[in-house]
């Protein structure tokens, strides 16, 4: 179990019902105690500032910079370990319910609409559809995500190439001849040690390079990528991150409007080859 996780065990009926709240917020979303201040957590839960501090004195720490050290340690040390986290999630999964999961889900669904209203959404939408190239690459775990994406971005525009970094050096992205390229990265907890070489050595060739990933990501800022940031999900095992699968539908949507009349005569030649080779049920 995380230090705070463990702590929060230890005092048992000793909470008070705020202190109960706090401590199910914190065990519902482990790395807030590493990236938010006291006041952050109080305004989110509507609870006092002090109410908060008072609630850490009582675990056992002398202030929330302790709490956020700790926290931080947890999070890129032996706690986050696949086998550590395992058994955080095992111990701890009998004491959530469904109201955790719904609080969750919704809250990368807001932050991927969120996203959806501002100037940086409506330049990567421009960017996806009028790229010589795109290039879409999920390290690690999130290689579906990047896959399904692109997969479905081709029915709409040629030049999508799904990076998996098989041969080591990313050969397919760095060889390419295009004017005009952008590399889409999508990192997640734990994070790949290639995501910021990459994004360096894309934006280094002049290419647009846009990151999807969640709020602790280490490098982002590095090289001037455009980042997409959505609210952690450390909550689930090996979970399949709701708001970047919720943006990325999003995406696909908004960049079918952006393409127009050439995405329609894409889509029409695709039905062709539907007709010829399509393997469906129906």
């Amino acid at each position: 179990m995380t230090d705070l996780a463990t702590a929060i065990a230890s005092a048992g009926g000793a909470l008070t019902k705020l202190e109960q709240r706090i401590a199910a917020y914190l065990l519902t979303r482990p790395e807030a105690a590493a990236i938010e201040s006291s006041a952050e957590i109080a305004k989110t839960l509507d609870v006092s500032p002090m109410t908060v501090s008072r609630f850490f004195k009582k675990l056992g720490y002398e202030s929330s910079f302790e709490v956020r050290s700790r926290a931080r340690a947890d999070l890129f040390g032996g706690a986050s370990r696949i086998d550590n986290r395992y058994e955080d999630f095992s111990q701890s999964v009998a004491a959530r319910d469904l109201s955790s999961d719904h609080n969750v889900a919704l809250q990368g669904i807001d932050k991927a609409l969120d996203h959806r209203k501002t100037a940086l959404w409506r330049e990567v939408v421009r960017l996806v559809a009028e790229s010589d190239m795109v290039f879409a690459i999920g390290l690690q775990t999130m290689h579906y995500l990047a896959s399904g994406f692109g997969m479905r971005l081709r029915y709409l525009r040629n030049d999508v190439v799904i990076l998996d970094g098989s041969d080591g050096v990313y050969g397919e992205f760095f060889a390419s001849s295009a004017r005009s390229k952008l590399l889409i990265i999508i990192d997640t907890f734990r994070y790949g040690a290639n995501g910021p070489r990459l994004a360096e050595a894309a934006r280094g060739q002049g290419a647009e390079v846009v990151v999807f990933c969640d709020e602790q990501c280490p490098w982002l800022g590095r090289s001037g990528e455009k980042a997409l940031i959505f609210p952690s999900e450390s909550y689930y095992f090996l979970g399949m991150p709701v708001g970047i699968h919720f943006a990325l539908t999003l995406l696909i949507q908004d960049v079918i409007l952006a393409l127009g009349e050439r995405g329609k005569a894409h889509v029409d030649r695709i039905s062709v080859s539907q007709d010829l080779f399509g393997a469906y049920a129906d």
